[in-house]
Order: C-alpha cells, then structure tokens, then sequence
C-alpha cells in the first residue's frame, strides 16, 4: 500500500482543494459579528461538528483514493463526502445567507464556497470510479488456435 498522488482523479483534487478552503475559513477569517468578529469555530457552536465530520470524510477519500487500487472503498467514500458536503453547505447557506447570529463577514461565504466544492467534488468522484490506468492489470495475452492450420 503505498501513498500515490497520480490515483487522484479531478473529484477528488476538488475535495482536497474545498476541504482546505473550508478548514482555513473556519479557523482563520472572520465569519460574524459586529464589535467582536467570530470565526467559523466559535460562531457555529453545535453544526461545527457537521463541518468537522465532512472534513474528516473528505480527507479519509483522499487517503483511500491515493493508496488503494481498487475503487470500493473510495467510491464508498466518495458518497458519503457528497452527501456530507451537501449537508454542510446547505446549513451554511441557511446559516451564513439567510440566518446569520451577527453580522455577515466574508469569512462565512468562502467556507460556503469551500462546502460547494467539497458535495462538487465528491459528486465527480464518486462518478468517476474505476482503477487508475496505472494499476489496471496488464494486457493479456491470446493465442490463435486457427494461426497454424493457416501457414
């Protein structure tokens, strides 16, 4: 089992670029707040965990996708981080849109970005199954049973 970055596919280099979007956004910027901004961590409290869980998931389809060479375990992943990147980004859209607990900061709309592309991303990858062209078996030989009566 060895980490190879060339059995990532599109899907999943989308995953892995949202996932970084939404953690940084989470921990870094700003998302609400008037005289004391909040960042995503704080000013979530309970759906945080929903975050937490799809970042977890997005980052388990990556480690999967680039060590295994068969696609059961990644696509099995793969819906799993559409469905939770859904699920985030449509409580983010509630939650930052049109229900924010302070006032907007751009810090909620790119983690909303992020979870877009995370359900994106997983969608891709989980239509795009199949082995790496690196790892599928090799050529086999055939033999014509009818090349001797021939010559």
């Amino acid at each position: 089992m060895s980490f190879d970055l060339s059995r990532l596919h599109r899907g999943e280099w989308i995953v892995g670029a949202g996932s970084a979007v939404l953690l940084a956004s989470m921990l870094l910027l700003p998302w609400f707040g008037r005289s004391h901004p909040w960042d995503g961590w704080n000013g979530l409290q309970h759906s945080r965990w929903l975050a937490v869980v799809t970042l977890v998931l997005a980052a388990a389809l990556l480690f999967f996708q680039a060590t295994r060479r068969a696609p059961a375990v990644p696509v099995a992943l793969g819906v799993l981080v559409a469905i939770f990147g859904a699920l985030t980004a449509a409580w983010l859209i509630y939650r930052v849109g049109i229900s924010p607990p302070g006032a907007r900061k751009t810090g909620g709309w790119v983690g909303l970005a992020g979870a877009l592309a995370i359900a994106y991303g997983g969608t891709s990858s989980m239509r795009r199954e199949g082995i790496s062209p690196k790892d599928a078996p090799a050529v086999i030989p055939t033999v014509d049973p009818w090349a001797e009566s021939r010559s």
